[in-house]
């Protein structure tokens, strides 16, 4: 491997290196002979290149770019990132413009997204502690399967504003 006067960047292309000599062992017989032809200590010299041309040594404000970049070509559930860079299916000018969404798994991709939709949903539903009782009768759907919560809408002497929100059909209403 071409060596250069930093320990830094010598550690970098070894990990590189390492991560990317993973593929072959990982590629099923039909990328085989693709993989063959690529070389992998060339594509991790040139992948350290261009993020040392871009960002200079892995410290400062540029330090977490590098460690994403490497913790998702080193990522054992992340063999397609690995894959598409040694086959120069990604580019290593673009890895340095990557998001870690963009690096990441498909399965990554997918838990983060099954983590926003909780959230969103958490979000929505956030607010003041609502109880749950069947005291209230829903005027759309006539179930009494309801939330509430009061809020002091108005001035200290007037009575508390119920606000009240249908399980079943989701109708809202309030009354003081």
């Amino acid at each position: 491997m071409v060596k250069t006067q930093d320990p830094v960047r010598n550690k970098m292309r070894e990990i590189l290196l390492e991560a990317l000599s993973k593929v072959i062992g990982e590629a099923d017989d039909s990328m085989k002979t693709d993989i063959e032809a690529c070389d992998p200590i060339r594509v991790a010299v040139t992948v350290e290149s261009v993020m040392f041309e871009n960002w200079g040594r892995s410290t400062g404000a540029h330090k977490f770019k590098y460690r994403s970049i490497l913790f998702n070509i080193k990522d054992q559930n992340n063999p397609d990132f690995r894959r598409k860079v040694l086959l120069g299916e990604i580019k290593p000018e673009r890895i340095c413009n990557l998001t870690t969404e963009d690096m990441a798994s498909e399965q990554r991709r997918q838990q983060n997204k099954e983590i926003e939709e909780k959230k969103l949903f958490d979000c929505e539903r956030s607010g003041a502690p609502k109880a749950t009782t069947d005291q209230f009768k829903c005027g759309r759907c006539g179930q009494r399967k309801c939330t509430y919560y009061q809020l002091q809408t108005r001035s200290a002497d007037e009575p508390m504003t119920t606000f009240v929100t249908c399980v079943n059909c989701n109708n809202h209403w309030k009354f003081c």
